[in-house]
């Protein structure tokens, strides 16, 4: 890292936060916006985020941030990096946070003309770095991303709060039931989806139990396969409500947030639901990221992790069965 410390006296008007591209990451990333919003309090905090990202900080309004939507991402727009770096000039940055690891990132930021760059120490991207940090790889993404604010400031802060969403009502649910959200992924999820045959024997076994309405949830890419499970279960007489795929963010964030209890594999909506807090049971088999530095920092969560000894990723997911599933259902539903 640069050997001087950040002076936030010194620093201009406005900052910027260039976020990850997923879900989760993104989530995690609120801590340390609020840091950074301590810190500057009266300066415009700008995060640069893809276009999908829009309705989930729409219910993160309460970090006081102002949105730069990368352009290069909408579907409808020719927007180059050379456009996107002419945007970002007009801004006069006096500081960005590069919460994403990209050398592409730190590239587009460094000629924009941003003095002051702050990142991670990866991707062969530190001579672009006015603050370069050495990354832990052991470390939870949330302190990854608020180390990115405290140690180039000297410390100031001893910890920070869990990643908060503020969900809006929707019309009420029936009332007279619990509401039980499912999102068990689809074929695109690879070895994290929740197998078909499973999910049917889980949702056979929840109607069973409770007396609740299921609702199954995804994106438009894995509503073929929840509509798949929908239709299996039907002829089998349970009733579930298909909602993959008809959903904009901000509605799911809306969503999560009226269930009552919340199963979900190893993805956003397990994010979405902890900072909704809302009880979830997580489906852990084999991830994209060890789960100790991405499991949401919260007590309303039960994790299930897999035990399995196959070498077949997706099998080890199979190790977590719907009577572990339902039991830890009980055990949230009784907390």
């Amino acid at each position: 890292m640069g050997s001087n410390i950040i002076d936030s006296s010194q620093m201009g008007d406005t900052i910027l936060a260039v976020l990850p591209k997923f879900i989760g990451d993104a989530i995690n990333t609120l801590p340390a916006l609020e840091l950074l919003k301590k810190l500057y309090p009266t300066q415009r905090i700008c995060v640069l985020v893809r276009p999908f990202m829009v309705g989930l900080f729409s219910r993160a309004e309460h970090y006081g941030c102002e949105l730069i939507l990368d352009k290069r991402y909408c579907e409808k727009t020719q927007y180059g990096v050379f456009d996107m770096i002419r945007e970002l000039k007009s801004y006069n940055f006096s500081m960005a946070i590069l919460f994403r690891g990209s050398f592409r990132d730190a590239l587009q930021i460094k000629l924009s003309g941003i003095k002051t760059i702050v990142g991670y120490a990866q991707n062969a991207r530190s001579p672009l770095l006015s603050h370069a940090l050495k990354l832990n790889q052991c470390e939870h993404y949330i302190h990854r991303y608020c180390k990115l604010i405290n140690d180039p400031h000297g410390q100031p802060f001893k910890q920070f709060n869990a990643p908060t969403l503020r969900p809006r009502e929707l019309e009420p649910f029936i009332s007279n039931k619990r509401n039980i959200a499912l999102y068990l992924g689809g074929s695109v999820k690879g070895a994290r989806f929740y197998p078909q045959d499973l999910s049917e024997a889980l949702l056979q076994r929840i109607k069973s139990q409770h007396d609740a309405n299921l609702y199954l949830l995804g994106a438009q890419s894995e509503h073929a396969d929840m509509d798949s499970l929908k239709c299996d279960l039907e002829r089998k007489g349970v009733t579930v409500t298909n909602l993959a795929g008809s959903m904009s963010l901000e509605e799911l964030v809306d969503t999560i947030g009226m269930m009552d209890v919340m199963i979900s594999i190893d993805s956003g909506p397990m994010h979405i639901a902890a900072a909704c807090n809302i009880p979830c049971i997580a489906i852990i088999g084999q991830g994209t990221s060890p789960w100790s530095i991405v499991a949401p920092k919260t007590d309303s969560l039960i994790a299930l992790h897999h035990r399995s000894m196959s070498f077949s990723e997706s099998q080890m997911i199979r190790d977590v069965s719907p009577d572990k599933i339902c039991q830890a259902l009980q055990k949230a539903i009784n907390a």
